[in-house]
This record gives structure tokens, C-alpha cells and sequence, in this order.
């Protein structure tokens, strides 16, 4: 009698769902089957969005089409959405009413964006830009050219309440300061931080080490300006109003919405809590479902203390990598039946946050405190080893490379 050969069908084609899917392969070899189903074509090293809203990246140069390296490693590449999961069929539907069984479902599902808590800031009614696709990137990059070009003006960038990936925000005001400086026209220009963090470097985390101090440093050394526990309530065509009243006139927004878990999840009742990510165990499996697991941004954490104004935690590309990587292995040891399974949400983080000219260099273990580990390290060679993993980490996509990791 021939033996079953087991299914694992991933959803997702960014950090987690690429990672997850190379790992299965390289634990489990023959005895899985694996398919990889993404509406996207190909990846998008996210990180780099900033560098294409400032110019300094072309988009084409920040992505990998992944049909050729997912049949190259034995993975089905499905350009498809998922559209639907039945827990009970074991299934999972694309949008072009696919199919698709499984033993174990792979959510790295990432989320969508969620405008509504503050009117006005959806960038599809034009007075806000943001940075979590190549599109928006592209319009950003647009805007912030006129921008940097006019004789003068006031730029806000930041974060809405509940908003749960703030790095870029930090990257990108400081991106325009080393802009204005090297045209020698920072002078006639005010950058102002909008945050609902009750800190600099907050991030969600509580902070990493003395990362709010050095960030204060370099904030009055750039004389940027800042506003925390920041609650936006409105945005209209330049104006940005707080909860409290404020009004901040703005020539040019950049905001980072909060976070809804993608429309596939919310639709399988238990599967995720109410803004639709996934509450998992220690080892990635969802609470409601164990046969599914759920990597990355889809993946429910509580913030580790509570902020006067929302704030969520972040889950950067290592630490998807990390998540995939581990879930892999909790799924190795169920189809194998050997090996005990990995506490796959005590987490290190590892991340490059760029100015322009210098970056910082942020390690911390794990990323929830109290922490074993939080360095932190600023400088030039910093930026340029962000540039160069940029490139490493494409090639990593395309080849299956073992080796760093590093994100937002």
C-alpha cells in the first residue's frame, strides 16, 4: 500500500510564506508536498519601500519574480488569492476557484490596511501618503519629490492609533532631513514626527535598550520636531488634527494606518480574534485549529504593557523568517513523529533602521521584555551594510541561501 504523502499548502508570498515554504522542503523533502499560493508575483523586499519613495530605489530592483525559484525547490507556485479555508474539508480557495487540500495550512496571510479609525487618511482620497506596497511607494515617491523641490514647507510623518510597524516612519523623517541637508535647503523646511507611542522607539516593544535616548539625540541634532502619545483624528487637505483639538498645518503626509488581519482569516469563524489575526500556542498552531499554523504579521501578540494610545507590536521581516522557520520544524516533528517541538514565539529581533546617511544597528532577545540581550549601534557602516543585505537577501529569495537576517 503506498504511503500518504503528506500536504502542506502556504499562504503567502512575502517573508513568512517564502521561508516557510523553503523550509518545509529542505526538512521534509519528499515526504511533503508544497504548495505556496500568493496574489502576488513576486517578493517585494518591503524594507527597501523607503529608498523607492525617496528615489534612491527603483522598484524593479527590490523584487524577485517567484515562479521560477519555487519550481526549482520542488514548491507549486500558485499566482493566485486565497479567497477562502474550510478547517473542516481541510481546504483552502483561490479567487479563480482553485482547490486545494491540505494536511497543514501555512497562514503568512500579512494584513490589510485599516484607514477607518481616522478620517480622511486613506491615501485614496489624496491628502496622505503611505509605504506598504510598491504602488504606494511609487505615489509617495511622486509627492515627495514636488515636495523636496518647492521653496519650503511642513511635513508630517507618522503613525495612526493602534498602528503596529512605526519604523518606517522613523526611517523615512530622517531620509528627508539627509535630502534637505545635502541640497542645503533644510533650512526652509519643518519635519514633524506624529506618533501614538508614549516614547521615541517605542515601536510597540516598550522600547529596546536606550534607543529612545539616542533617538531624542538624534532627533534635536537633525531639529526634527515630535509629537508623542499622538492621537490623529482627522486629516484633511492640509491639516492634520489631534484627538485633543491640535491642528497641524502639513504641505506633505506620510502615516502608517493600523493593522486589520487579511479578509481570508476573518472569514473562518475562531480562527482570528476580532481585528482578525491568529491566537496561536508557543509553537505557531492556531488555538481553534492545531492543524493550522500562522507565521508572521498574521500572528496575534498582546503588546507587552499598555500605552495611553494604541500601539501594536510589530513583527518585522526576521522576525517572520524566524516564526516560518520554527513553524517548519513544529511541522517536520508532527509529520516525522521525532524531535520535540520549538517554542517558536520567544523571539530575537534583529533590524536596520536607515537614515539616509548613517543607520542603526538593533538587536534585542527576545523582542518582548525583560530581555537576555538590547544593542544598540549607530553609523555609517550601518547604512551601507543595510544596502548590502538589501542585495544578499534577494539572492537568498532566489537561490534558497541559508544566512542573515535582518528587516523591519
Amino acid at each position: 500500500m503506498a504511503s500518504h504523502t503528506h500536504h502542506v499548502v502556504v499562504v503567502g508570498g512575502s517573508f513568512g510564506g517564502v521561508n516557510a515554504a523553503y523550509q518545509l522542503r529542505r526538512k521534509l523533502g519528499d515526504r511533503v508536498d508544497v504548495t505556496l499560493i500568493s496574489a502576488e508575483a513576486d517578493f517585494t523586499f518591503i524594507p527597501s519601500l523607503p529608498w523607492v519613495m525617496m528615489g534612491w530605489r527603483k522598484p524593479e530592483a527590490i523584487k524577485v519574480p517567484l515562479a521560477g525559484p519555487m519550481r526549482r525547490r520542488g514548491v507549486s507556485f500558485i499566482h493566485d488569492r486565497a479567497t477562502a479555508i474550510d478547517p473542516q474539508a481541510q481546504t483552502a480557495t483561490t479567487a479563480g476557484g482553485k482547490i486545494f487540500s491540505y494536511d497543514h495550512l501555512v497562514l503568512a496571510t500579512g494584513s490589510e490596511l485599516d484607514w477607518s479609525n481616522v478620517p480622511g487618511s486613506d491615501p485614496a482620497m489624496g491628502a496622505v501618503h503611505s509605504c506598504f506596497t510598491v504602488e504606494q511607494a511609487v505615489a509617495a515617491r511622486e509627492a515627495i519629490a514636488r515636495f523636496l523641490a518647492s521653496d519650503g514647507g511642513q511635513a508630517i510623518v507618522g503613525a495612526s492609533p493602534g498602528a503596529s510597524c512605526i519604523g518606517p516612519a522613523y526611517e523615512l523623517i530622517m531620509m528627508l532631513d539627509t535630502a534637505l541637508r545635502r541640497q542645503k535647503r533644510r533650512h526652509l523646511f519643518d519635519l514633524h514626527l506624529v506618533t501614538p507611542e508614549p516614547f521615541l522607539g517605542h515601536f510597540g516593544l516598550n522600547g529596546i535598550g536606550n534607543m529612545s535616548r539616542l533617538l531624542e539625540d538624534e532627533f534635536r541634532s537633525r531639529h526634527l520636531n515630535w509629537t508623542i502619545n499622538a492621537a490623529l483624528a482627522r486629516i484633511d487637505t492640509g491639516t492634520a488634527t489631534l484627538a485633543e483639538g491640535t491642528e497641524m498645518p502639513m504641505d506633505l503626509a506620510v502615516l502608517i494606518p493600523a493593522f486589520y488581519g487579511a479578509q481570508v482569516v476573518r472569514d473562518v469563524e475562531g480562527l482570528g480574534n476580532p481585528r482578525g489575526f491568529i491566537p496561536t500556542d508557543k509553537h505557531l498552531r492556531s488555538t481553534k485549529y492545531p492543524n493550522i499554523y500562522a507565521v508572521g504579521v498574521s500572528v496575534a501578540i498582546a503588546p507587552p504593557v499598555p500605552t495611553p494610545v494604541p500601539v501594536g507590536v510589530p513583527k518585522t521581516g526576521h522576525m517572520s523568517e524566524e516564526m516560518a522557520t520554527r513553524a517548519a520544524a513544529n511541522i517536520s516533528v508532527e509529520v516525522t513523529g521525532s524531535g520535540e517541538p520549538v517554542d517558536a514565539l520567544t523571539l530575537p529581533i534583529t533590524c536596520l533602521t536607515d537614515a539616509g546617511d548613517v543607520a542603526f544597528y538593533i538587536k534585542a532577545e527576545p523582542f518582548l521584555p525583560p530581555r537576555n540581550l538590547a544593542a544598540i549601534r549607530r553609523g555609517v557602516r550601518y547604512h551601507y551594510l543595510k544596502l548590502a543585505f538589501e542585495r544578499f537577501y534577494l539572492e537568498k529569495v532566489k537561490r534558497d541561501l541559508p544566512g542573515m537576517h535582518f528587516g523591519w
